[in-house]
């Protein structure tokens, strides 16, 4: 398995579901979380970036089926480099 970085940016409200939509994907193991101080996020959004263990095919699957049921304006980028 491989780990890859991920940054979930969006509403804050759904922040725990998009992880743990992440977490619960088919061959996904979400291995840490973390909330960092980032000073271009505010109001009610909120930055989280996870780490997951995984093929590189179901990352990438989670990451579509998941994205496809955040609201308008949250997004999950797998980070450039990640995995390895």
């Amino acid at each position: 398995m491989t780990s890859f970085q991920v940054t979930y940016r969006g509403p804050s409200t759904i922040a725990v579901r998009a992880a743990a939509l992440l977490a619960d994907a088919e061959g996904i193991e979400l291995t840490s979380a973390a909330r960092p101080d980032d000073p271009t996020v505010s109001g009610e959004s909120v930055l989280l970036e996870l780490t997951l263990m995984g093929t590189t095919e179901a990352v990438t699957a989670a990451l579509d089926s998941v994205q496809n049921q955040l609201p308008p304006g949250a997004t999950l980028t797998m980070e450039a480099g990640a995995g390895g």
